[in-house]
């Protein structure tokens, strides 16, 4: 590990004989993943303890964090796990309009109706070439706590062969994104936690909307 990330002791629960993903694959998608974070997560970013409430006031928002995950050291997003990213993370974050994509060139503006909106977040990761077997199951309109904005429930395998589920929800407030996400691996990970998600969701509130 790159110095200075600390490693936190995540419990993992067992699982039923039918609910267990292949050990050879799950040490791949470990090591996979925990190099992508290293990636992008700064060396004085640890991990900690996660349980409260998370305010950002330089990004407008706070959310409540459920007993038990750990929160990822960073003032610009909110990033919580309970049992590893690679197994499952909420992600909570806004993101200025006018900056652009990674991998699509449609852009999203102010004023535009949710759905248009999602139609980009879904054409930026459907060109993710990491993203593997993308598939969208639900896109429709959604609404996060007072705001109007759309919930997208999508699928995708990684290279190992990996099945993840994702649950976006997101929403234009001014010249700002707000989105939450839940993603988790499909088999045992998803449904369990799913819960969890729906209460960080409803906790989410924005302190200084524009």
């Amino acid at each position: 590990m790159r110095e200075g990330l600390s490693s936190p002791v995540w419990r993992f629960h067992p699982m039923k004989r039918t609910e267990r993903i292949s050990g050879a694959i799950l040490s791949s998608v470990m090591i996979r993943y925990l190099l992508i974070l290293l990636l992008f997560i700064p060396a004085c970013a640890p991990w900690i303890g996660g349980r409260g409430t998370f305010e950002s006031p330089s990004h407008h928002f706070s959310v409540d964090i459920p007993q038990t995950w750990m929160r990822l050291k960073c003032d610009q997003y909110l990033l919580i796990s309970r049992d590893g990213p690679f197994l499952q993370y909420i992600l909570v974050q806004e993101r200025p309009i006018a900056r652009p994509f990674r991998h699509t060139e449609k852009k999203l503006r102010r004023g535009m109706l949710p759905q248009e909106a999602a139609q980009v977040i879904v054409d930026e990761i459907s060109c993710d070439q990491s993203v593997l077997d993308f598939q969208v199951k639900e896109n429709t309109p959604a609404r996060v706590n007072e705001y109007d904005g759309f919930k997208l429930l999508f699928t995708h395998k990684n290279r190992e062969g990996l099945t993840f589920k994702t649950v976006y929800y997101g929403f234009l407030i001014g010249d700002r994104l707000y989105s939450a996400r839940y993603n988790a691996a499909k088999r045992y990970y998803f449904d369990k936690d799913r819960a969890t998600f729906e209460e960080v969701l409803q906790s989410l509130w924005l302190e200084r909307p524009t």
